[in-house]
């Protein structure tokens, strides 16, 4: 290396925390060819894997397929469970009856309509109506990416998507046919936009930021707390304020004009769920580190990377303080971007619970940009950021479960139904709203009529029950059999009075425990002929 060469590679180098274009691979290659002696052949390393991503676009390109590939590769190994079910029943229905569901449901309508127009592509098969989310997650990965990049550093920028990459968290919503990932997605695209205005003005961004964030309340209703989120960013970080504080209230007024023909759905769910309470409990203490771990895969990893957080955010605080650095608008509204949802949102929930880890998806992804950002604080050197980045990747990566478990064996459990359901057996599911899942795996035709689906399982004598009450008001004649399939029926039947009237009624000959979720009890009459 020429000392020509060397200057100019020390200087790209010293400029890596501004740059657009050089990242971990890029310093990682210059340590290597400039050593002394060298690590690998400078020769070499001019058409090596460290020069391919220094190009703008092959490194986000790569990040893309990393994840599409980690994703999609244990896609259908899980059954369709828990709300995956109901999403593909209404969402393959016609857009007149989806919204008609859509107004009794706490679901904003984005994702039902999109996976309505790709189930008449490609259908209701596990692995595809899971493609989507995939996509989703992907590509939430580059955005997480383009953030750091373009207003931190390449290094901030790789390394928090490569913590989102190997997050067991998100692959859970990577795998699941759910709003998730295109809630994360959104989320990530949003604040992009949001920092290209402050970086940039422009009507054209104005317009989009306005999209973005209506297509993330139209995704979910908590969108509006990143919405919030931005508010105070522009409201308290002085820059942020004089460089785009009146255009960002016209983005927020056109994202409020995009959203108006839904609010008096959203005010009406809101105040039915007030009303009604919900099944989320109420949130302690422990929950905010619990939290953290679901984001961090691992109690090690999450101390690991709370201590990087915590450590960051002091030194960044003690630096201002005395005076030592500038005021970093981004670093700060990345750290906003953590703590205020993540707080709020835990507040709340000791009035109206909300505190539940797939309502915080949006706020994972500032957690890993906040860590990122934090060993970049921390690092003086560029051995020591690298060193930190390497350790923190890695103890993501070996902590990471590519083949999630969803703990839910709905196709082994109604499996089990079909081989005890003989002519005359009668099937009662509790809670109701397990028809979904039963039908897709007990018969995909039944399941695939959507006006009719009670109709023929009734005929089939299967019938989806809430209350003893409701059990009674059926005339169902000459039963030697029932078999009683539920998961977590308590939710609805709180005393479990259809459990007891069951044991005390019939004889019970059998009680199968599907994977802690789904229980399945065979009871034979022992006074055929009599209706229940």
């Amino acid at each position: 290396m020429t000392a020509t060469q060397k200057q100019v590679a020390v200087f790209l180098l010293d400029q890596t925390r501004n740059t657009d274009y050089f990242c971990l691979f890029s310093e990682l290659n210059y340590i290597m060819v400039s050593s002394n002696p060298p690590l690998i052949p400078e020769h070499i390393s001019q058409r090596s894997f460290f020069r391919f991503f220094n190009k703008p676009v092959y490194l986000p390109l790569a990040i893309f397929i990393l994840n599409f590939f980690l994703k999609i590769w244990y896609l259908d190994h899980r059954d369709l469970a828990m709300d995956e079910p109901f999403t593909v029943f209404y969402s393959q229905a016609n857009l007149h009856d989806l919204f008609i569901m859509l107004k009794s449901e706490n679901n904003p309508p984005l994702f039902f309509i999109l996976l309505h127009f790709w189930i008449k592509l490609f259908g209701i098969s596990v692995a595809s109506v899971r493609f989507l989310p995939v996509i989703f997650s992907s590509l939430t990965a580059v955005f997480i990416y383009y953030t750091g990049k373009k207003y931190i550093s390449g290094l901030v920028g790789l390394v928090a998507s490569l913590l989102y990459t190997f997050s067991t968290y998100n692959m859970v919503f990577a795998h699941e046919a759910r709003v998730y990932s295109l809630f994360a997605m959104l989320s990530t695209l949003s604040m992009l936009v949001f920092f290209s205005i402050h970086s940039k003005r422009s009507i054209r961004r104005i317009i989009m930021l306005a999209v973005v964030n209506a297509l993330l309340v139209y995704s979910h209703f908590f969108g509006f707390f990143l919405i919030l989120t931005q508010i105070i960013i522009t409201g308290f970080i002085t820059n942020f304020r004089k460089s785009m504080g009146f255009k960002f209230l016209l983005s927020v007024a056109g994202t409020f004009l995009l959203y108006l023909p839904y609010l008096p759905l959203l005010f009406f769910r809101y105040t039915q769920t007030i009303a009604q309470g919900t099944w989320v409990e109420k949130p302690i203490i422990s929950d905010l580190y619990t939290m953290a771990w679901r984001f961090s895969n691992t109690p090690v990893a999450t101390v690991l990377l709370l201590s990087l957080i915590i450590t960051g955010t002091g030194f960044y605080l003690y630096r201002r303080f005395r005076h030592q650095i500038p005021s970093i608008p981004y670093v700060t509204a990345i750290m906003i971007w953590f703590f205020i949802p993540y707080f709020l949102m835990f507040l709340i929930s000791f009035k109206q619970p909300i505190f539940l880890d797939r309502y915080t998806v949006f706020i994972s992804v500032g957690y890993y940009l906040f860590i990122a950002v934090s060993i970049d604080l921390l690092s003086k050197s560029k051995w020591l950021s690298i060193l930190l980045s390497l350790l923190t990747i890695g103890i993501m990566l070996i902590t990471f479960t590519p083949d999630v478990d969803n703990k839910r064996r709905f196709n082994e459990a109604v499996q089990l139904v079909k081989s005890l359901k003989t002519p005359g057996t009668v099937v009662i599911i509790c809670p109701p709203w397990l028809e979904y899942g039963f039908s897709y795996h007990y018969n995909l035709t039944i399941f695939k009529d959507y006006t009719h689906l009670r109709t023929r399982l009734n005929a089939d004598h299967i019938y989806p029950v809430n209350s003893l009450e409701q059990l009674n008001s059926f005339n169902l004649d000459v039963i030697t059999r029932i078999v009683y399939f539920e998961e977590w029926a308590t939710l609805v039947d709180k005393e479990g009075k259809i459990l007891k009237m069951l044991d005390g009624r019939y004889s019970k000959v059998k009680e199968s425990l599907i994977y802690e979720k789904f229980t399945v009890h065979l009871y034979i009459n022992n006074s055929p002929g009599k209706s229940l």
